[in-house]
């Protein structure tokens, strides 16, 4: 059974989707992290770069938001493959722009220029000469056609249609109902546009319900009495339900276990095997390890099972944590090219689900899968984490000796001045590293400076250190004891 937790009794609002007991995918929102996707903006091109055929555009935000020439109604509607973006768009013009993907990193938000709005039943895009049906309509093609055939009839050149599965079983009426609505709200935003004097947002949405409201599920479960009504009054195939229980809903549904373990580098397979998964902004790496499985077979065999089982679970993980971008999976190394070839079966099948186009590259002369996955938003650990302050995020940070040879080189270009003392800041582990045992190299150390060493230890440093002041052995002294 499917079914999505629905978590809004915080300000955080955050939502779990749940296969058989299994969490799958997470959405988290804080308020000071809202989602900018599906926003519509006044904006104006700030740099036109015809070497990548894109543009940048200010939209009212602290970073410039990033345009492709593909997504341009003028580049569109012309029917041109070659023509460059100058062609279409200048500097300094004046665009309606709507966010498709959130700032991640130091990079901007990507924008389009094919304006989209939606309904249950309808998704209108302007800009653009386009009829697509979905393919999970109970009756087939020929109900397929029947609504492709009514979309391209009521539609204008400019405009493109989805007609969503919940349309299948409404009537022509409701069709057109959707779309004038559509349309005028459309007419609505550019005239608020024409009337805006600077750069802002012209139209926005509560992305994170519209969110839920996309889950294909069985049943939602939610702690919010008026979200409940919301999606109580939708169309959806799920059952709404109200949770009134005085638990966070989370712990009761056996969420915040399953989220916990999504957030550790490592990952054990039921075999005993592991994955290690490690991010940067540049890639993604996976490593497969056998870990504690020896298996009962020839080699070749329990290395085959673990990729296997290393396969399934690495594609849970990507969706889980939302990994995109390049994605390398460093299988252990097989022989027979059958069973890379089912490594890599595996993976699609297990993608299925996955809402983000996930294109499987293949395997290099090393062995390593590579994978592209299309990213629209940050990473799990990009919403909930932040870079540590001690190491910057690379999980390491310098030595206590790398740091206590640092202070004593600066210390040695102290060593003319005329002050008499000099008091430093550092961490005991550093400082022992720099005195040595019961401050053996004191003596040494102070000689070679010329100055008394004063140095206390401020908690929360992790191998580092600051020199505070020089003065007279009175003056550091008293400074030092007013810190006791």
């Amino acid at each position: 059974m499917k079914k999505v937790i629905v978590n809004m009794a915080s300000r955080e609002k955050r939502y779990a989707v749940m296969e058989n007991g299994k969490l799958v995918k997470f959405e988290t929102i804080s308020p000071n992290q809202q989602s900018l996707v599906g926003n519509i903006y006044l904006g104006k091109v700030s740099k036109v770069l015809p070497g990548m055929d894109a543009v940048f555009i200010d939209f009212g935000q602290e970073k410039h938001g990033f345009l492709h020439r593909d997504q341009l109604p003028s580049f569109q509607l012309s029917k041109s493959t070659t023509d460059p973006i100058g062609k279409f768009v200048r500097q300094g013009e004046k665009l309606l722009v709507q966010v498709t993907r959130d700032e991640t990193g130091t990079k901007g938000a990507k924008l389009s220029g094919l304006i989209e709005l939606s309904t249950d039943y309808l998704v209108y895009i302007h800009g653009i000469d386009y009829v697509g049906v979905s393919k999970k309509f109970q009756g087939g093609p020929e109900s397929q056609q029947k609504w492709r055939n009514a979309a391209f009839e009521h539609k204008n050149a400019n405009e493109g249609l989805i007609i969503r599965t919940s349309m299948e079983k409404q009537s022509l009426e409701t069709f057109h109902e959707q779309l004038s609505a559509l349309r005028t709200k459309y007419t609505a935003i550019q005239s608020k546009a024409t009337a805006l004097k600077s750069l802002g947002l012209l139209d926005s949405t509560d992305t994170f319900l519209e969110m839920v409201k996309r889950e294909e599920t069985d049943q939602i479960i939610i702690d919010d009495f008026a979200g409940y009504k919301e999606l109580e009054e939708c169309s959806g195939a799920w059952e709404a339900i109200y949770y009134k229980g005085r638990n966070n809903i989370f712990s009761e549904e056996k969420v915040e276990p399953q989220l916990e373990r999504a957030m550790k580098k490592i990952v054990w397979l039921d075999s005993g095997g592991s994955l290690i998964i490690e991010e940067t902004e540049a890639l993604t790496v996976i490593d497969v390890n056998t870990g504690k499985y020896t298996g009962k077979a020839e080699k070749e065999q329990t290395v085959f099972q673990t990729n296997l089982q290393a396969a399934k679970e690495a594609a849970n993980q990507i969706r889980l944590r939302n990994l995109a971008g390049i994605i390398l999976i460093d299988f252990i190394n097989m022989k027979d090219e059958q069973h890379r070839q089912r490594i890599i079966e595996q993976l699609k099948e297990e993608s299925r689900s996955d809402e983000m186009r996930m294109t499987i590259v293949g395997f290099t002369e090393l062995g390593i899968l590579q994978i592209t996955r299309k990213k629209t938003s940050p990473s799990l650990t990009e919403k909930v984490t932040e870079p540590c302050p001690c190491c910057s995020g690379t999980g390491k940070i310098e030595s206590a000796e790398t740091i206590a040879f640092r202070l004593e080189r600066e210390l040695m270009e102290h060593r003319h001045r005329d002050e008499e003392a000099v008091w430093v800041e550092m961490s005991k582990k550093a400082a022992g590293a720099l005195l040595g045992e019961r401050e053996v190299y004191r003596p040494t150390l102070e000689a070679a400076i010329g100055m008394k060493l004063f140095v206390t230890h401020p908690e929360n440093v992790h191998n580092k250190y600051a020199i505070k002041r020089f003065g007279s052995n009175s003056e550091i002294e008293m400074a030092v004891q007013a810190t006791i």
